[in-house]
């Protein structure tokens, strides 16, 4: 929830924060990054913030997907992240390095989707998405603030997708350059 509060914040201001939680029917303001908060709560002032906003659903999830990737980054980098990796390597090691330690907090009833990647011949990565929550277009966000991070193109390419009947998403991602 602080990820989505910084995001209003930043991307409009203090005041559109307030206006949208208020219209959500969300009391107080005393998120903190250490605390769980219901679904219900985050999708209601998503919802008001979608319908203000004027962006389609997909659009606005990958707004909040690169931005959030950027906060993560600056959080817990110096944790999670190897200073070898390049943008697809940081993509491939996602679900075993901060999934896994997500999945390990037994104060948080806070459940990552199930990720698995796996390496393309031609240099790029599959990402093999699934979730109850079908935020296969927040996941992209994120891809795509990943590539921002390291300051490399990625092209993401979704042949299947869970919200069209498939049982999971796939994701291919691929730097720019590698592409033919």
């Amino acid at each position: 929830m602080t990820g989505l509060r910084a995001f209003v914040i930043q991307e409009q201001s203090r005041a559109k924060w307030d206006q949208v939680k208020e219209t959500a029917g969300i009391d107080g303001d005393n998120y903190t990054r250490m605390e769980d908060y219901p679904d219900e709560e985050f999708l209601g002032i998503y919802k008001v913030l979608l319908d203000d906003s004027g962006a389609s659903d997909a659009e606005l999830q990958q707004q909040f997907g690169q931005f959030l990737f950027g906060e993560m980054a600056d959080m817990y980098g110096r944790i999670y992240f190897d200073d070898e990796w390049g943008a697809l390597d940081m993509v491939d090691n996602v679900e075993e390095t901060i999934h896994q330690s997500l999945k390990l907090r037994d104060d948080s009833g806070f459940t990552p989707p199930e990720l698995e990647t796996e390496r393309l011949d031609e240099g790029g990565i599959v990402v093999l998405y699934g979730s109850d929550r079908h935020l296969c277009e927040f996941g992209k966000g994120l891809i795509q603030g990943v590539g921002n991070y390291y300051e490399t193109t990625l092209e993401i390419d979704e042949p299947q997708c869970m919200k069209t009947g498939d049982d999971h998403c796939r994701i291919e991602v691929r730097q720019a350059e590698d592409r033919k």
